[in-house]
């Protein structure tokens, strides 16, 4: 399938002293630099928190292991180690708040570069979004970011979304994707949920009367389906083999659901929408959808096609994890337990 998007500007390099200016004239007419200094006052706090958080915990630990070896109380030697356990975590914060504007900077010209290329038009976020998808009626703190929306290769909107729900007085932040597309026939409703494992939990649930319907295959191993009992037939008609394997190719770690004249795909993770990946992707999702609406229409489907591996391979580097969150756990630790060693022999040779 050739993609049909003009992907150069994702490409492009971005001159950062270009791409900062540009910035602060989005922010100044869209309104929105009170919001933006509030925000970045907000994750500064938060880092503060964590890092003084962090210290205290490590100092309590010090503390204690100096008394297991025979130490009175905590002294200098606490102090000067607890810091030192704490200074990766510190230095990584500053890094994250010197390089997160400049790249989220790069990210929001390299974006508006490429819808203006495509006929395409671009928001860089609205408050509680009003979508009909069961998604966007759950949760608070409801923000969609970096939407995209244009009438090619069908009309649709894409965005990345963060919401908040509750689990008693727990906060519990979520994330996602979505893209809408417009039908231009009808469909049956119906709400797809993954079962892939390499997923996060979708805190939305299908609402009712929609209800789980059995379908048999290796189908059922990967997607539960459901809608309502008028529309079950509808539904497994609806869900060829050509469909369930365009599913799966395209889909597999998403959810999708049918709702009037709207189809969303939506994936459960935020996704890099300035990689040129995402775009193929879209792609891929307006011919599976254009699959879906001529399967519904009882004519003979000829599938999703897909003859470049290379295409698919970038497809799954999009749903992949995010590197670093190891090697960050990892160098925080290391020098937890390099603190703790450290004070169980300063202060077994200062007792003697």
């Amino acid at each position: 399938m050739t993609v049909t998007f003009d992907d150069a500007a994702l490409r492009a390099r971005v001159d950062p002293v270009r791409a900062r200016q540009e910035s602060r004239e989005r922010v100044t007419r869209e309104g929105r630099r009170f919001g933006v200094v509030l925000g970045s006052g907000w994750v500064v706090f938060q880092s503060v928190v964590l890092v003084v958080g962090a210290g205290a915990l490590a100092a309590l630990a010090v503390v204690a292991v100096q008394f297991m070896f025979g130490a009175d109380g905590a002294d200098l030697t606490t102090v000067v180690l607890a810091v030192l356990m704490v200074l990766p975590l510190a230095v990584g914060r500053i890094r994250s708040h010197l390089r997160g504007p400049r790249e989220r900077e790069i990210e929001e010209y390299r974006l508006e570069q490429f819808t203006a290329a495509n006929g395409l038009t671009y928001s860089t976020g609205e408050l509680d979004p009003e979508r009909p998808a069961a998604l966007f009626g759950i949760g608070t703190s409801r923000v969609a970011s970096d939407i995209v929306s244009g009438p090619s290769p069908r009309p649709f909107e894409a965005a990345n979304y963060s919401f908040d729900t509750w689990v008693a007085r727990a906060r519990m932040p979520r994330v996602a994707n979505y893209v809408e597309f417009a039908l231009t026939g009808s469909l049956p409703p119906m709400v797809l949920v993954t079962k892939s494992p390499a997923v996060a939990a979708s805190g939305w649930e299908p609402t009712a009367p929609q209800e789980r319907v059995q379908i048999e295959g290796d189908f059922a191993a990967r997607f539960e389906v459901f809608t309502t009992r008028a529309t079950e037939e509808p539904v497994r008609h609806l869900l060829s083999p050509d469909v369930q394997a365009a599913l799966t190719a395209v889909a597999e770690r998403c959810d999708v659901e049918v709702v009037g004249d709207r189809v969303y795909v939506i994936a459960r993770r935020h996704l890099p929408m300035a990689e040129p990946a995402y775009w193929e992707w879209i792609e891929d999702l307006a011919a599976l959808v254009s699959l879906l609406e001529v399967r519904g229409r009882a004519e003979q489907t000829a599938g999703v096609t897909e003859a470049d591996p290379a295409r698919r391979t970038r497809r799954e580097a999009l749903f992949a994890a995010p590197k670093g969150g190891r090697a960050a756990a990892v160098g925080c630790l290391v020098p937890l337990l390099v603190g703790l060693v450290a004070a169980a022999l300063i202060t077994k040779i200062t007792t003697g």
